[in-house]
């Protein structure tokens, strides 16, 4: 279906992890935090961190009686009729976060790139790459994004460097100062930007050592969280709170604003906001190789064509109704917040005491038996 071997290292996955979560949450959780906490945003990306590796150690857990895909797990453990249900569950959740940042991916291009173009046609594209990527498979997929980690990461490093000289520390104040309700609201709105990885749980039967998968989680948990916390203090010493609130892409205005030594590059932002461009690329072809992977599970297809129709499909319909009704991104951080991110805890939690008891079951009869 997808590669000569379905084989990755644990170093392409961290990679792969780290493109996933910093694309999106870089972009989006700087305003939301300034505009919840203030300075205090910091704190709410660590209470954030905190809840994904409470999320880790779930599916450390469950990965650790894995035996196969995680498919089968849930098969052996709940029955095939709940496991259907919860593969349903995981497929909506991946074929709308795909539609979603079809549609952040597209605009980012509109304004940046090419304000004379079309969404439809630029939505069409990047999901035809996206389908050639899956077709080609999780190890061409990997290599790719091994040599675009250093692309975008390099570059990135220098034009925050670079901004440091812009930055007042006396914007950093006060802290403490936002309550703890929206401490807890910014913590939760970090954690949601973090369920990309849940991808982890699929990844055991094309990953090399996937006894490692949950500490290869948590490396690129922990690197993109000190990235976006640096990426926040520099915002927030540069725009203050109250106008990073209001800016739609504060990261990316940031980047146009940036004053290279000697002026010979007056286009910085265009490059910049290719760095961006091309992470929600890596987390939009996650989505489409994922629901791909689930819907094949579920109609127990040989190939994976119509599957992958089927999502790309799905997926369009959503980017064209987040990017018409704008109103429906509301709604879908609605259902991040109160259907994916509990459901996913909970799922977790079914499967662990379903394994145990099954455990404690067939000790129990061996005992019987002896």
């Amino acid at each position: 279906m997808f590669a000569e071997n379905w084989k990755i290292s644990l170093r392409q996955v961290r990679r792969i992890l780290v493109l996933d979560l910093f694309g999106l949450s870089s972009l989006m959780v700087p305003g939301i935090l300034s505009s919840m906490s203030g300075a205090d945003g910091v704190f709410c990306l660590a209470l954030g961190m905190a809840g994904g590796i409470a999320l880790l150690w779930l599916m450390q857990k469950n990965l650790q009686g894995m035996e196969g895909d995680y498919y089968h797990y849930m098969e052996t453990h709940v029955g095939q009729w709940l496991a259907d249900i919860f593969m349903v569950f995981y497929y909506l959740y991946f074929v709308l976060l795909c539609g979603f940042v079809l549609y952040q991916a597209a605009v980012l291009a509109l304004v940046w790139l090419l304000p004379e173009g079309s969404y439809f046609w630029v939505s069409a594209l990047l999901l035809l790459l996206a389908a050639y990527g899956t077709v080609r498979g999780i190890e061409g997929r990997a290599r790719v994004y091994e040599i675009i980690f250093w692309f975008l990461g390099i570059p990135l490093l220098a034009m925050l460097a670079l901004a440091l000289r812009d930055v007042h520390t006396d914007y950093w104040a006060p802290v403490m100062y936002s309550g703890g309700r929206g401490f807890l609201q910014g913590g939760v709105a970090y954690l949601l930007f973090l369920l990309p990885l849940t991808a982890i749980l699929f990844l055991k039967p094309f990953c090399r050592k996937p006894e490692k998968l949950a500490a290869c989680g948590g490396a690129a948990l922990l690197g993109v969280t000190l990235l976006n916390g640096a990426v926040y203090l520099i915002l927030l010493g540069v725009f203050g709170s109250n106008t990073m609130g209001v800016l739609k892409r504060p990261a990316i205005t940031l980047m146009s604003m940036v004053n290279i030594p000697g002026g010979f590059f007056t286009r910085q932002d265009v490059v910049m906001t290719s760095v961006w461009f091309f992470a929600l690329f890596a987390l939009m072809h996650t989505g489409t190789f994922h629901s791909t992977l689930i819907l094949k599970s579920l109609f127990h297809e040989t190939g994976n064509r119509y599957s992958m129709c089927i999502s790309l499909a799905l997926a369009f319909v959503a980017g064209i109704g987040f990017f018409r009704n704008t109103f429906l991104t509301e709604v879908y951080g609605i259902y991040q917040k109160w259907v994916a991110l509990p459901g996913m805890a909970l799922i977790l939690l079914i499967l662990l005491f379903a394994r145990r008891r099954k455990g404690r079951a067939g000790r129990e009869r061996g005992e019987k038996g002896a």
